[in-house]
């Protein structure tokens, strides 16, 4: 139950107030949780080969630089490239060559005792891949029966897990998922799941006792784990650890994961699609088409989207093409307005209906609940929905067989568009949202009960999608305020009724929205547009620039920004509204008494020398009186590099129209008298050049530099010491044996 401020209403929009309904030939909206006709994949999707086992699948990841990685089993290679959103659009032949992650190294010199190399790959049988939090990649050695650990920012080999005793057979690994630092693994022979980390040694798993041969595993983002048990086979099975009675029954099933939306995707033999539903709920979403699956295996790449490996490269997974239901029908339960003999107001439907679809409706009422032994109607699930997961506890009932609507009688009442949007004062969809809002009267006579029935239209390739539905009760009182002598006679007041419901609409919506027209001066609720009006009473002139959410904030906190206005408060603030980070604004004079190491560059107010017995300091306050220049400079030198300037560090990467923005904030909110300087995540962190540990030092994945060429860098001037290495110490280290530069 629900209700504005002058019209109460009973109200249908969540997933579970519509999967309690009686569903006929309809589905949840997989985006809205709404209702739209039932779907099939079309046949011309899934060309099967025939029924024999799919072949083992092999691996892909991706690590935090982009960068692909995929196992070519049959010749035991591991194969980096790196990869961006517009690579499975782009011809291979435009693509950089994959590179042979553990090839072996050149000829070292050894003349005539040579080795002769073996033949395919150096790995035996590379499978499953995974990346954790630190760039580490595992390789599942199947052949080998172990897990490999490579550092990928280093480019050597950490660790080789073995998991049996050395000379003795033991269990295989056979798929990786990876969860932050933590790594699941499948294994066979014995069959089971082990987990570790790149410095610690595997530890099992307990798995349920149904799962006989986990094949495939997948882990989700709060760390549940997925298994497909039997992968490849006939009676191949999806089974969530955390509760195997919910498995699902995919056959010749060969891998899976979750995509970025949280829905778990099973991949199967080449030519089938990939089928989706979303864990917990088992609401099946629209299946993926896979052109061109080589069958070893699908990934989720960096945007959230599920690619796949085909003999043209790597390629995305897009929905399939779907074929609906010409007509279906849902059945609300029963909905209660409270006061015997209610008279029900209009409904309204968010909805999308699109060209050649139509929603009509159908009304049902009664006075009193259904005796215990009158037959109802089932409440069936809808088409997507597994029936095991539909509550039925605390339903309200449905209507009575008696007064339902047969399946030969025609639906014939139909919506209409409003052409002023919802009926809800001030509220109104987003600018992307594709539905609108539609009305029609209840259309049935007085009482406490209401059952509404939906029939949903299409085309065979379009359905209309219902969002949410509301109820008015109880309807307009226009009647009261007329000579009696019209309502006297049921017919002519039910007919009056409805006629004047077109009237008491439009004077109804004023109503509302004279009623609430506080909310035109909110700056929380006001409508976007409406944001320059407002604006203006406090003489603000708004950048279309700034994203609305900032704008709103602006306006709602001008008043004090304007009593703060060129001051260190009020400028960081009017800067962190725009950005949404916090901000730095660092003033010069209160660097006057420090000084920072340099290696080279020009000295600035942020680049003062610091020489240990000379002009550097430990402790004492920053920017006292008996504070000397360091260089010996005198008060006029001291006057120009420090006093009146200021520094703004954003940590953050901005874009060119964000500097833009926060140029013109600064010229025009600052002080007239005083220099600033930007500063951004972009100019990186450079030791010696205004290194100040908490404000200029941000720890993230780059620090902006590009690496290190001899001869065109100078140290201290954009260089970059590369990454250590593990057990580098200073002072004992070899340059080009444990530490490199670049």
């Amino acid at each position: 139950m629900a209700s504005s401020p002058l019209r109460p209403f009973v109200l249908m929009r969540t997933r579970d107030q519509w999967v309690r309904a009686a569903h006929d030939g309809t589905a949840l909206d997989e985006e809205t949780g709404g209702v739209t006709l039932a779907w099939t994949a079309d046949d011309d999707a899934v060309d099967a080969a025939s029924d024999a086992p799919a072949p083992p699948a092999g691996g892909l990841a991706f690590d935090g630089a982009c960068r692909l990685y995929r196992s070519a089993v049959a010749e035991g290679r591991v194969e980096r490239s790196h990869w961006a959103p517009s690579d499975p659009l782009r011809p291979a032949s435009e693509r950089p060559e994959p590179v042979d992650l553990f090839a072996a190294p050149p000829d070292g010199g050894l003349g005539d005792f040579t080795p002769v190399a073996p033949p395919g790959g150096p790995l035996r049988e590379p499978r499953g891949l995974a990346v954790d939090g630190d760039d580490r990649l595992f390789v599942a050695e199947t052949g080998a029966a172990r897990i490999l650990v490579y550092d990928l920012w280093s480019e050597r080999l950490l660790r080789r897990v073995s998991l049996a005793p050395p000379g003795a057979p033991g269990p295989r690994p056979f798929d990786l998922a990876v969860l932050g630092h933590v790594v699941w693994a499948t294994v066979a022979s014995p069959a089971g799941l082990v987990r570790l980390r790149a410095r610690e040694d595997p530890a099992p798993v307990t798995l349920p006792a149904t799962v006989t041969a986990p094949g495939r595993v997948a882990v989700g983002a709060g760390g549940a784990l997925y298994v497909i048990d039997r992968a490849g086979q006939a009676d191949a099975r999806v089974v969530p650890l955390a509760d195997p009675a919910s498995a699902r029954a995919i056959p010749f099933a060969t891998d899976l994961e979750l995509d970025g939306d949280g829905l778990l995707v099973v991949a199967r033999r080449p030519g089938e699609d990939f089928l989706r539903w979303r864990p917990g709920s088992g609401d099946t979403a629209r299946p993926l088409r896979a052109r061109g699956y080589d069958g070893m295996g699908i990934v989720r790449t960096p945007d959230g989207r599920i690619a796949f490996w085909t003999e043209h490269g790597l390629r995305y997974a897009f929905p399939a093409r779907l074929r609906y239901e010409r007509s279906g029908r849902v059945t609300t339960y029963r909905l209660d307005g409270g006061e015997y003999r209610t008279i029900w107001g209009r409904i309204f439907l968010d909805a999308c209906i699109p060209d050649d679809t139509d929603v009509r409706v159908h009304c049902l009422t009664a006075d009193e609940p259904a005796d215990e032994d009158e037959p109802l109607i089932a409440r069936t699930p809808p088409a997507n929905v597994d029936p095991a997961t539909v509550p039925d506890a605390g339903s309200p009932p449905m209507p009575p067989s008696a007064l339902a609507l047969q399946d030969d009688e025609e639906v014939v009442q139909p919506f209409h568009r409003r052409a002023t949007g919802r009926e809800l004062p001030w509220t109104r969809f987003g600018e992307d949202e594709p539905f609108e809002t539609y009305e029609t009267p209840v259309i049935a006579p007085p009482g406490r009960y209401l059952w509404v029935t939906l029939e949903l239209r299409g085309d065979g390739r379009r359905s209309p999608r219902v969002k949410t539905m509301r109820v008015e009760h109880p309807a307009h009182d226009y009647l009261r305020r007329l000579p009696r002598t019209f309502s006297r006679d049921e017919l002519v007041a039910d007919f009056l009724r409805r006629y004047l419901a077109m009237f008491e609409g439009v004077l109804g919506d004023l109503d509302a929205r004279a009623v609430l027209r506080r909310a035109m001066v909110d700056p929380r609720s006001t409508p976007e547009e409406a944001m320059p009006w407002l604006a203006s009473f406090l003489g603000l002139v708004l950048d279309e620039r700034w994203p609305a959410a900032a704008r709103r904030t602006l306006i709602e906190e001008a008043a004090w920004l304007f009593r703060f206005r060129g001051t260190v408060p009020g400028l960081r603030r009017f800067l962190e509204i725009y950005l949404g980070v916090p901000v730095i604004l660092l003033e010069h004079f209160r660097l006057r008494g420090l000084g920072g190491t340099l290696l080279g560059g020009e000295p600035s107010a942020l680049t003062s020398n610091s020489i240990v017995g000379a002009g550097f300091r430990v402790g004492g306050a920053v920017g006292t009186a008996e504070d000397v220049s360091l260089d010996g400079a005198d008060v006029a030198d001291a006057f120009q590099t420090h006093a009146h300037r200021f520094t703004v560090i954003v940590p953050a990467a901005l874009s060119l129209e964000q500097t833009e923005v926060v140029t013109h904030v600064l010229e025009v909110h600052r002080p007239c008298h005083t220099l600033y300087e930007l500063c951004t995540v972009g100019a990186g962190m450079r030791v010696g050049r205004g290194l100040h540990v908490g404000l200029t030092s941000l720890i993230g994945r780059t620090a902006g530099f590009d690496t290190a060429q001899v001869g065109n860098v100078v140290l201290g001037g954009g260089a970059v010491l590369g990454w250590p290495q593990p057990g580098t110490r200073p002072g004992a280290s070899r340059l080009g044996g444990d530490s490199r530069i670049g």
